[in-house]
């Protein structure tokens, strides 16, 4: 029986992904948690799954998992960080059920996702990171040794992020600082003070990888964000590639330094204060633009499922040509945003879409995911317009 592939989480990353492996020829199928994963629709998906259960999703999707695995041997791949956060959770049994893009020892995993480790283990592999600690109540805020403007971050920044909108809380002063604290911990999480590093978009890199079993890099991208929803602290909608190699050095290393496997998104800064390299984070999972290296220009996906299945794959060079990733349902309304503020003008706007560039969504041979996302978008609206309307 031929292996097959699971995508768990199919928004932009997953989708992605599950349109390289069908291209490839892979049967793959999808599970999803939340409705608004319009990846479910895709063509190239032979079985979509909603677990749409009350409460706790992991009865459902372990039993799914034990399903899949007596019809035969199959990769597993998370997209986002309650994906891997739920396979964390029961490591042991779904090591046994699926191969997966993460290290067989799930500490490295971990360490690399806590952002109170991070700092530690970046200074080991001699990276720096900017200056941060831990604020379990309110008056840590206060006497910390931050200085103001200091960033808040949630440990959960993508659940943080579908409850409030943003990624990070940035405060000015005391007040803003309980202001935000109270708010985070008054709705479940715990918090982090990060320095306020200077920055834009220019400043901030990224390197996408797929470490193998060997520990060799089967292929690498790396870019810079160029424009983020929300503005300044939030997820790429546009994303180009642009060659680094202290970014693509530094990132391997850190990988390698806790002995990483499977697929990895480092973010790092450029300091403007002292122009060093600082980490910001790491994603033990697809990054949102993951289609940039999913693509016809450059595709990763076929190489990890054939490490994943045992093969000995080949690397590919860095990915080096410039080709943007863009998100247009939500690059629309960061671009109006930044457009109010005088940020961007009409002609920066339009430029990564008259350019080679990897839409998030649309693709001419796979509508059901565009139509899908443009159902979701209409009922999200409709359902804040009747909130409005009665909030009046």
């Amino acid at each position: 029986m031929s292996r097959r592939a699971i995508v768990f989480g199919l928004q932009t990353g997953g989708l992605a992904l599950a349109r390289s492996l069908g291209r490839s020829g892979v049967e793959v199928s999808g599970i999803a948690l939340d409705p608004s994963d319009f990846g479910l629709r895709s063509r190239y998906l032979t079985e979509q799954r909603l677990v749409e259960a009350e409460g706790e999703h992991t009865d459902a999707i372990m039993e799914h998992l034990r399903q899949a695995a007596a019809r035969g041997p199959f990769a597993l791949f998370p997209e986002r960080d309650a994906h891997v956060e739920l396979l964390l959770r029961h490591w042991d049994e779904v090591r046994e059920l699926a191969d997966m893009p993460l290290p067989d020892d799930p500490a490295a995993t971990i360490a690399l996702r806590d952002k109170r480790t991070l700092p530690q283990l970046a200074a080991d592999a001699g990276l720096a990171t900017p200056a941060s600690m831990e604020v379990p109540s309110p008056e840590d805020v206060e006497n910390g040794h931050l200085s103001f403007p200091f960033l808040l971050k949630p440990l959960d920044s993508e659940r943080y992020a579908a409850v409030f909108r943003e990624k990070v809380a940035l405060v000015g002063d005391v007040e803003e600082a309980k202001a935000a604290w109270d708010r985070a911990t008054e709705a479940g999480f715990a918090l982090i003070a990060q320095e306020l590093v200077p920055r834009s978009t220019d400043r901030i890199r990224s390197l996408f990888t797929y470490i193998d079993r060997a520990g060799r890099s089967l292929g690498t991208v790396v870019g810079r964000k160029v424009r983020q929803g929300p503005p300044f602290f939030g997820s790429s909608t546009v994303f180009t590639v642009e060659p680094d190699r202290e970014v693509l050095e530094s990132g391997l290393h850190l990988l390698a330094s806790v002995g990483y496997r499977g697929f990895a998104h480092v973010e790092l800064v450029r300091d403007p204060r002292d122009q060093r390299l600082k980490l910001l984070e790491v994603n033990t999972r697809l990054p949102v633009w993951a289609g940039l290296a999913l693509s016809r220009y450059y595709d990763l996906g076929p190489l990890a499922f054939a490490d994943l299945s045992g093969e000995r794959v080949e690397p590919l060079p860095p990915f080096e040509e410039r080709v943007s990733w863009t998100y247009l349902a939500k690059d629309v309304v960061t671009a109006a945003r930044l457009l109010r503020r005088g940020k961007i003008g009409p002609r920066s706007f339009a430029r990564p879409y008259l350019e080679p560039h990897v839409p998030a969504v649309q693709a001419a041979r796979d509508l059901g995911p565009t139509g899908a996302l443009l159902r979701w978008g209409a009922r999200r609206t409709f359902e804040k317009m009747a909130a409005r309307l009665r909030s009046q």
